[in-house]
């Protein structure tokens, strides 16, 4: 009779194995079509700062960024303690972003939320922007309460 409820045992795990698979399938096609077909969206725009990670913590909390073109131009930025617009000029070659003056430069990407990311390449920073300001964000991650952070732009490596 023990080996009767092992066998039993077995066949009522397989049947769950069995039956669960068509579920994790789904899961992981989900992941592979986020991979396959990332995030898109335009760089065009205006742009507030809610989160700055990496090594290097030194973007003023709530950088606030505009970008004319998703080609190249002149970006205005600005700190929200400072009221002085910061005006640089961009260039775009494929998904590197590149302050020209300063030689800065970014891999842009977006986030399913159609957040703009900036991935260092040049420099150790991750920002993330968005167009507009939730306040769990704000409070979220290094934004407003890091010590670290400063009154300097994303457009600038502190040396």
């Amino acid at each position: 009779m023990k080996k009767m409820s092992k066998v039993v045992t077995i066949r009522i795990i397989t049947v769950l194995f069995l039956a669960s698979l068509p579920f994790l399938g789904s899961d992981c096609e989900d992941v592979i079509n986020q991979i396959n077909n990332p995030a898109t969206g335009t760089l065009q725009g205006n742009w507030t700062l809610i989160y700055n990670a990496g090594t290097t913590l030194d973007i003023c909390p709530g950088e606030m960024v505009s970008f004319p073109s998703n080609t190249g131009g002149t970006a205005d930025l600005q700190c929200p303690e400072n009221s002085n617009v910061i005006q640089r000029d961009y260039s775009v070659s494929g998904t590197t972003l590149t302050y020209t003056s300063s030689n800065v430069q970014y891999a842009v990407s977006f986030t399913q939320n159609n957040e703009l990311v900036l991935t260092g390449i040049n420099n150790n920073r991750l920002l993330y922007y968005t167009t507009t300001i939730s306040s769990k964000k704000t409070n979220e991650g290094s934004v407003k309460s890091d010590s670290k952070a400063s009154n300097y732009n994303s457009s600038e490596i502190i040396k």
